[in-house]
């Protein structure tokens, strides 16, 4: 019988699915701690968590506020980790709760390891080239990106419990929201995944690329150039040592170097295509099908099939 807990949290609905995963993949029982409507808290019992509600986040609240209800839920818990999915919110409740609780922070960790007491995170570092592995004894808090763990679907245990756990309002109120216009994607969970890099050189490139993933049944990823130089895909779509680890069973990389800060994003796919009119690039020595050629070939070619 699986006696520890890991408590999680997350700022999206959707992420507590594989976070939910992954404390069961160590072992433990996912306690999860949701700010959010009834309906939503159910939808996470449903896998396979101990939901404890805390209501939702009143008016002119910030997501952060909750850090004293979370903190008065773990004390009471007395968890073996702390786990959440990396955001700018939970960043600022992690930062919150490590102070309150004593407990270091870890961020971007891909792998995790449970020994007794003793918790163990891999992470990359110098830009990839490197692992640091990370020694915890007693708790911590990790924060982990999406495609870390694997989404286990519904599963059955999971329920939903009300919390009283008092909020403590800080100095900042929100005073008005606007909608950001940028779309946001779950890659860790796409089994395709067509990923564009510097190479696709224009949108009319990218545009093409767009039209054989939907063809094909893929998401839609890039390198880091793609985001912070030309602007043309939003940071959500982005692979790498800072942005999303996807798993797919099949990556198709157009124009992509295949740089290691990249790399450490897509190591897990089951099959790699790389097409670059560059025969040297890095993905072109580590992937399962390599095509030497250019985009403004290819695209035409992929857009038909």
């Amino acid at each position: 019988m699986v006696s520890k807990s890991i408590v999680v949290f997350a700022d999206t609905v959707e992420a507590y699915e594989e976070l939910c995963s992954g404390a069961r993949a160590l072992d433990c029982r996912p306690v999860a701690l949701f700010a959010g409507s009834a309906d939503d808290a159910e939808r996470v019992s449903m896998w396979g968590a101990r939901v404890v509600h805390v209501g939702e986040v009143p008016e002119g609240a910030l997501y952060e506020d909750l850090a004293s209800a979370f903190e008065q839920i773990i004390r009471f818990e007395k968890p073996a980790l702390i786990m959440a999915r990396a955001s700018k919110r939970t960043q600022c409740i992690a930062g919150r709760l490590a102070v309150r609780l004593g407990a270091p922070v870890v961020s971007d960790a891909l792998r995790i390891d449970l020994d007794g007491e003793v918790a163990r995170f891999v992470s990359m570092i110098y830009g990839g080239a490197a692992e640091c592995v990370e020694q915890v004894s007693g708790l911590a808090i990790v924060l982990v990106g999406s495609g870390v763990f694997e989404a286990g679907g519904a599963c059955d245990g999971g329920m939903v419990e009300h919390s009283d756990a008092a909020l403590e309002f800080g100095p900042i109120k929100l005073i008005e929201r606007w909608e950001k216009q940028e779309e946001t994607v779950d890659l860790g969970s796409a089994k395709r995944v067509v990923c564009v890099g510097r190479g696709v050189q224009s949108i009319g490139n990218l545009e093409a690329a767009k039209e054989f993933a939907t063809r094909i049944g893929a998401e839609m990823a890039c390198s880091r150039p793609i985001v912070e130089t030309e602007g043309w895909m939003p940071r959500s779509r982005y692979l790498g040592v800072s942005g999303a680890v996807v798993k797919p069973d099949i990556y198709i990389g157009l124009g992509v170097s295949g740089q290691v800060q990249h790399t450490v994003g897509m190591a897990d796919s089951q099959f790699v295509v790389a097409v670059n009119k560059d025969k040297n690039a890095p993905l072109m020595h580590e992937c399962d099908l390599g095509l030497v050629a250019d985009l403004e070939t290819v695209l035409p070619v992929l857009s038909s099939i």
